[in-house]
């Protein structure tokens, strides 16, 4: 279905939310560079093509995709897309044929000087319109956020300066309208590098959020001072701050707060982050993480959003490899002071059995709210393996086990067994 399209991340989201919008020219990597274009057609067989409880149905789903990616990054310039064009059709009469777009973009670019940069991303994902139903394709609908940031840099030392920005972010849903959102932002920020590795910064934004058909506008103050570094293996950032939201109710205040940490040692890799965010339900913390899908985007709802996710990797030899990830975030609206929490956990192996041959196993949970504290339960098992049969050309198999459990009649459990053969040059 929808949802589970998600291929691997040619880019790594992580990484990419450490490189800082508004970072000094000078400061990104070395030069490096890579890309691909990925054709694919998948035949899937399913226990329960509808996930449904009730009326349980073999069927079928067969699938064509097409995939790119790119990935440049310079001393002044980063470019980084993948993005993919997928067609399914199903072998019940009642299911629709269905065509999606999903990827991401970001674009980081020197203009004229290297005190002038352009910023630019996007990104577009599935989600469910009803979160207490199914994921199925009458279920689930597109998500686009779009964003450009130009960013003046004004030096007046070597080691400090002014910053000048400006963020246009667009939030537009395919099927509810409603919550599409325009933002206009306005920074000022200054900065001092207090070494080669550390850099201090005080800031100030202003936030004028329209939704686009309802009139539900609002505006925003945020103030923050934030440290940020390099360590012997990794990166850091520590960022503290107020925020003030006014609509034409009322007004709310409070802390909000920014947590980073990456580290690699030995065999493992490291990524650790927390964040409070004052914010709506059309942009939420305006993050591309594959959990999104759960998040609900209507009603217009005012929120207190708070985040912790831990992503852990470990090499255990040349030939396996384990990832691990955990995340919990609450979201409370600010009229009813209703709390929506949800959490969810993974763990997976990748073996490298030949040369040619590589398998792979993985356990996902996740629970979310519906009306009462997790009242939602997902869990999601796979195994499979992956034959190259010629440089460019490969074949895989895939058997999967999903269980949803909730308090309504969308209570399913599936058994999927797919075939795939891709052509990636």
């Amino acid at each position: 279905m929808k949802l589970k399209k998600y291929s691997f991340k040619f880019i790594e989201t992580s990484l990419m939310a450490l490189l800082s919008s508004t970072a000094i020219a000078s400061d990104l990597p070395a030069s490096v560079s890579d890309r691909y274009i990925a054709l694919g057609i998948e035949h899937a067989q399913s226990d329960n093509i509808n996930k449904s409880s009730v009326n349980k149905e073999s069927g079928h789903e067969q699938s064509i995709d097409l995939s790119l990616g790119y990935f440049n990054q310079t001393a002044t310039n980063l470019t980084a897309l993948d993005y993919t064009i997928s067609y399914s059709t199903y072998s019940d009469d009642e299911t629709d044929d269905e065509s999606d777009i999903s990827g991401s973009l970001n674009l980081s670019q020197e203009i004229f000087s290297k005190n002038l940069m352009l910023n630019l991303s996007h990104f577009r994902r599935s989600y469910l319109l009803d979160q207490s139903s199914s994921d199925v394709p009458e279920n689930s609908g597109d998500r686009d956020v779009f964003t450009i940031n130009p960013v003046w840099i004004i030096p007046y030392s070597k080691r400090a300066g002014f910053q000048l920005s400006y963020n246009y972010i667009a939030t537009r849903l395919s099927d509810n309208d409603d919550d599409d959102t325009d933002r206009n932002i306005i920074g000022l920020a200054w900065y001092h590098k207090l070494n080669t590795k550390t850099r201090f910064e005080l800031s100030s934004d202003m936030s004028d959020v329209e939704y686009r058909n309802t009139g539900a506008d609002y505006q925003k103050i945020n103030v923050n001072a934030s440290i940020e570094g390099q360590l012997v293996a990794g990166t850091y950032l520590v960022q503290l701050g107020y925020s003030k939201l006014s609509d034409d109710d009322s007004d709310e205040t409070g802390a909000i707060f920014k947590l980073a940490y990456q580290y690699q040692f030995a065999k493992h890799n490291l990524s650790l982050s927390a964040e409070r965010e004052l914010s709506d339900s059309s942009l939420g913390l305006g993050n591309d993480v594959a959990d999104n899908e759960d998040e609900d985007f209507s009603d217009s709802q005012l929120l207190w959003i708070d985040r912790i996710q831990l992503a852990h990797k470990f090499i255990i030899t040349s030939r396996l490899n384990n990832n691990n990830n955990i995340y919990y975030q609450q979201e409370k609206d600010l009229n009813t002071d209703e709390k929506d929490p949800r959490w969810g956990l993974g763990t997976g192996f990748d073996f490298k059995n030949t040369e040619k041959l590589n398998s792979f196993v993985s356990l996902q949970y996740s629970e979310s709210t519906l009306v009462s504290d997790f009242d939602k339960q997902i869990t999601n098992a796979t195994i499979g393996a992956k034959y190259l049969l010629r440089p460019r050309l490969s074949f895989s198999l895939q058997a999967e086990y999903e269980k949803q459990s909730t308090a309504s009649i969308s209570s399913y459990d599936e058994m999927r067994y797919t075939a795939r053969i891709e052509f990636r040059n």
